[in-house]
């Protein structure tokens, strides 16, 4: 029967008290203070400039010499985080770049130009590797000031400057688990899933083998030790299943172990998983842009969803990291379902993006979630972790937000006989409005 009917809920808890806290009360006190000291880190991103840039010298050195993965660039920003960006390369949208006037002005920079095919030819690549960044976005602002739809190629990170420092942390808690009724396919586009086989039952039953280019390898960039955001995938996919474990799963590695990736490589894994048939995908990274600018490569993705399949498919995305009211793409895109964090408590998160531009919230604080085998190295934590097999851990961000939303849009799914949009509009429904955080949904504990 329909929970929409039962009335077993209330206003910003669309499944009652389903999900009660696992832990023991010693065990939460314990994680209590390791949360405390997450999300101080987490803060400490935003307050402290210094703190980014070493960070992100860190992030930067670690990828030289490393053709497989996207060489990072920064360009200062007046309003808060210095924008991230692909080296050498200028989006230009096909119909703009077929124009003559706008071919004759970039044909002295040496732009080498590719189409982008896995976007339909929407999206126009120009590359010149000794181009500065700056200069590089003097250029785009020129175009765009006379007409034509030009941007940067923007780094979507899962985190402002990667996790870093609010990484995982471990805890002894654990959800046991219980099947429900198979629902629906969703795919995470992430940094892939880990191969263990857990022993827990978490994590076995998905959909698209283990194989090839959706595994997180873990330790591929520095080993011995975890990549900055190795796991992140697997935590993200731990959060839709505990909301609902009969869901599939489908795995899309967009962004590397350190947990980011060029907006080209997300939109064409969006349209991938979309024409693979996924009808809800869940994106928990985000990227605030220059100058505000819609991000073009995720934009086309969107476009040929939409073109495709009408409103059958469901996006959510995390709002961001970024404790401010700028948009966060793609959770900024109208036809996202932007989802920004709460407190433990259910209050809105100081270090969440907000705004009128999101749909909904989530406790994002100290949710536990099935994590990954291996050791940190000290530049992610002063005081390393080593986890072990069938590990779980405490995250904080809005990455883990999302994913309750996209579980519980499966699980309404499944219980009321609808598609993916009926059962987001049941659960918006079952909110309660808070102010620049949309429709708070309290659905699975923080700590």
């Amino acid at each position: 029967m329909s929970m929409e009917s039962e009335g077993s809920w209330t206003p910003g808890h669309p499944f009652g008290d389903d999900y009660p806290d696992p832990r023991s009360a010693e065990q939460l006190v314990s994680d209590q203070r390791t949360v405390r000291r997450q999300l101080t880190n987490l803060d400490l991103r935003g307050q402290d400039e210094s703190v980014r840039r070493e960070l992100l010298n860190q992030l930067k050195g670690r990828r030289v010499g490393r053709g497989d993965l996207v060489q990072l660039e920064e360009i200062p920003s007046h309003r808060g985080y210095d924008m991230l960006v692909a080296r050498g390369e200028l989006l230009v949208r096909r119909e703009h770049a077929d124009n003559p006037n706008v071919q004759a002005f970039l044909e002295p920079y040496g732009f080498s130009p590719m189409i982008v095919d896995e976007l339909d030819g929407r999206v126009v690549r120009f590359r010149n590797d000794d181009i500065m960044p700056q200069r590089l976005n003097d250029i785009a602002r020129f175009l765009r000031r006379r007409g034509v739809q030009a941007s940067l190629n923007h780094v979507a990170p899962l985190g402002p400057v990667g996790k870093a420092l609010a990484g995982p942390e471990p805890s002894a808690g654990s959800r046991e688990f219980s099947a429900m009724p198979q629902t629906l396919d969703v795919a995470v586009i992430d940094n892939g899933i880990t191969d263990e086989q857990r022993t827990d039952s978490w994590l076995q039953d998905q959909d698209a083998p283990r194989t090839g280019d959706n595994v997180d390898p873990l330790n591929d960039i520095a080993p011995p030790f975890l990549d900055f955001a190795a796991g992140h995938g697997t935590s993200v996919a731990g959060v839709i299943q505990q909301v609902d474990t009969g869901v599939g799963i489908r795995m899309y590695r967009a962004l590397d172990g350190d947990g980011f990736s060029e907006e080209i490589g997300v939109a064409v894994a969006m349209v991938r998983a979309v024409r693979d048939g996924a009808r809800v995908l869940n994106l928990s990274f985000g990227t605030q842009t220059l100058d505000d600018q819609i991000p073009i490569g995720m934009q086309a993705a969107l476009e040929i969803i939409e073109r495709e399949h009408g409103d059958e498919v469901v996006v959510v995305a995390a709002a961001g990291n970024f404790g401010d009211t700028r948009p966060c793409y793609p959770a900024a895109f109208p036809q996202v379902v932007s989802v920004a964090g709460l407190t433990v408590d259910g209050l809105p998160s100081t270090w969440s993006s907000r705004g009128f531009w999101v749909t909904c919230s989530a406790v994002a604080e100290g949710v536990l979630t099935p994590y990954v085998e291996g050791r940190e190295s000290w530049l992610v934590d002063w005081q390393p972790d080593t986890f072990p097999a069938d590990s779980w851990a405490l995250w904080s961000g809005t990455s883990f937000a999302a994913p309750q939303v996209v579980g519980a849009i499966a699980r309404i799914c499944q219980e009321d006989g609808v598609p993916p949009r009926e059962a987001l509009r049941t659960l918006l429904r079952r909110g309660r409005e808070v102010p620049d955080f949309g429709r708070a949904l309290e659905i699975l504990p923080g700590t």
